[in-house]
């Protein structure tokens, strides 16, 4: 009589870790990757809702003859302003914070005739690295 070898046809424990890890491997290379493309995204977004407050802002002293004193002015009318003094609103929503969920730094310089907007970016401190400043040139 023959004796019929049993062929095995499943995975050894070894050969699903090693698909495990290659696993584990790409999620990780993939996901940096994507952390990196939102951050690219907000520092854009924040870049542009930058430029239009500074628009906004200009228009706002054209028509009122100072800068606002706060962001909000541009949406609600301040007190001590009439609706034609005023000719707002100058934004379609109300400021909200930046991408990263803090809030924007405003001053207005009415000597130099300058606002300056800007946000702390990623790491939320104002003065390093990642900070949004406005546009170059503005």
């Amino acid at each position: 009589m023959k004796t019929r070898r049993r062929k095995n046809s499943g995975f050894t424990l070894l050969e699903i870790l090693l698909v495990m890890a290659i696993l584990v491997v790409l999620a990780s290379l993939s996901t940096f990757a994507i952390l990196n493309l939102q951050k690219g995204a907000y520092t854009k977004a924040c870049a542009t809702e930058i430029a239009t407050m500074r628009t906004a802002c200009t228009a706002y002293k054209l028509q009122a003859g100072s800068y606002p004193s706060t962001l909000d002015d541009l949406y609600a009318m301040p007190s001590g302003l009439t609706q034609t003094q005023w000719g707002g609103p100058y934004l379609e929503k109300a400021v909200q914070m930046d991408p990263w969920r803090r809030p924007y730094t405003y001053s207005a310089d009415e000597v130099n005739n300058r606002v300056s907007i800007t946000s702390a970016g990623p790491d939320g401190q104002a003065g390093t690295q990642d900070d949004v400043p406005e546009p170059a040139g503005q």
